[in-house]
C-alpha cells in the first residue's frame, strides 16, 4: 500500500515495515498466541453467559478501535480498552480475543498483513502483559482493598498499558519504519499523556460498574479479597 508507506501513521497495521521487522513480529506473536490458545480456560465457556460476555467485550473492542482521530503529520490515535478485556477475561482470553479483533479490523478496513503480528504485539499483547503485571504487583504489595483494585489496577494499570503500547509503537516507527525521531517523539508521544487519561477513565469506569453490578463477569476480581479484605 504505497499511500501507507508515505504517511507517518502510528497504526502499525497500515505501515509497511522492513522484512526483518515484520519477521520479528511473526516470531514473537506466533508462540505467544499459541500459548494463549493452549492456556485459555475454554471450559469457562460451558457457562453460556461467559461466552456472551466475551463476545460482547470483543465487539466493543472492535468498535473502540474503529473510532480514530488523526493529528499532526497523520498520526492516528485510538483508545485500546485492553485493560478492561484483560481484567474481565484473563490474559489468555484477552490475547486470543485481541488477535481476533485485529484480524476483523484488517479484513474490514484493510492494512499491511505482514505488519499485523507486530501491530498486535505492540497494541494488544504488551498492554495485556502490563495490565496483568500491575494486578499481580498490587496483590503482592498493596492492601486487599476495593479502591486499590479500582484506582491502581483498573485506572492506573489502563493508563500504563496505553503508554507502554504507544512508546513501543513509537520505537517501531523510528527504528523499523524509518520515521524521523523528532517527528514521532515530538508530534506523537506527547499526546500519549492525554490519551492515557482517557484510557484510564474508560477502563476504570467500565470495571467499576462491572465489579459493582456483575462481579462474576470479572475473573480478576475476588469478593473475599477486595470486599472482605481476606
Amino acid at each position: 500500500m504505497p499511500g501507507c508507506a508515505r504517511t507517518p501513521n502510528v497504526d502499525l497495521t497500515r505501515v509497511e515495515l522492513p522484512v526483518a521487522w515484520a519477521a520479528i513480529g511473526w516470531i514473537v506473536a506466533a508462540p505467544v498466541l499459541a500459548l494463549a490458545l493452549l492456556r485459555a480456560p475454554w471450559s469457562r465457556f460451558a457457562d453460556g453467559e461467559q461466552v456472551h460476555v466475551w463476545y460482547g467485550t470483543l465487539f466493543a473492542l472492535i468498535l473502540l478501535w474503529s473510532i480514530q482521530a488523526t493529528v499532526g503529520e497523520g498520526f492516528t490515535f485510538h483508545l485500546l480498552g485492553i485493560a478492561a478485556l484483560t481484567l474481565t477475561a484473563g490474559p489468555a482470553l484477552a490475547l486470543v480475543g485481541s488477535a481476533a479483533a485485529v484480524l476483523v479490523l484488517m479484513l474490514v478496513k484493510g492494512g499491511v498483513w505482514a505488519s499485523g503480528p507486530l501491530a498486535w504485539v505492540t497494541m494488544a499483547a504488551l498492554p495485556v502483559a502490563v495490565t496483568w503485571a500491575t494486578l499481580r504487583l498490587a496483590e503482592r504489595r498493596l492492601p486487599p482493598n476495593f479502591f486499590v483494585y479500582v484506582f491502581v489496577v483498573a485506572f492506573f494499570g489502563a493508563a500504563l498499558s496505553l503508554i507502554a503500547a504507544g512508546l513501543a509503537g513509537a520505537l517501531v516507527l523510528t527504528l523499523g519504519a524509518g520515521r524521523p525521531a523528532e517527528l514521532v517523539f515530538g508530534d506523537y508521544v506527547p499526546y500519549l499523556v492525554y490519551l492515557a487519561f482517557g484510557e484510564a477513565t474508560l477502563n476504570g469506569m467500565a470495571l467499576t460498574l462491572l465489579v459493582v453490578y456483575r462481579p462474576h463477569w470479572v475473573v480478576s476480581f475476588d469478593d473475599r479479597r477486595y470486599i472482605l479484605g481476606r
